[in-house]
């Protein structure tokens, strides 16, 4: 009887504790701050000197911590992606956790979508969206000699 009891209460303290089902939820948040691509989709990032074009292809890593955790390191994101300048195209591995420096400037990850959970882990490769952003190198001409 008691071992009855026992089950009886953990299965209601287990339906009313919002326990990790592995089931997707209805709708994964997408990128708050900025227009972005999924794995596949070209995105335009700015022009400078040539056309910069990023083409995430595929998610090599994503340690990033969940967001209902407390982490001792937040983790990364480490991104295949394809950069098309001109006619130029090369294959680069991108990683949140600094720039690369290209074309004249620093290009970075500026937001991964959805954030890691608990709830939707793993993330299915169709609902990663991801920012970039090219930051161009600014310098100042330099002075003209008499």
């Amino acid at each position: 009887m008691q071992l009855i009891e026992t089950s009886f209460a953990f299965a209601i303290f287990a339906s009313l504790s919002g326990c990790v089902t592995g089931e997707q939820p209805a709708e994964i948040p997408g990128c708050r701050a900025m227009d972005c691509a999924a794995l596949g989709e070209p995105q335009e990032i700015g022009r400078y000197e040539v056309d910069l074009v990023v083409t995430p292809l595929e998610v090599i890593e994503d340690s990033r911590c969940p967001i209902e955790a407390e982490c001792v390191w937040e983790g990364r994101v480490l991104l295949k992606s394809e950069l098309r300048m001109g006619h130029e195209i090369i294959t680069v591995e991108l990683t949140t956790e600094e720039a690369l420096r290209i074309n004249g400037g620093m290009l970075s990850i500026a937001e991964v979508a959805p954030e890691q959970s608990v709830e939707w882990s793993p993330i299915p490769s169709e609902n990663y969206r991801f920012g970039f952003r090219f930051a161009p190198d600014i310098m100042e001409p330099p002075a003209p000699t008499s």
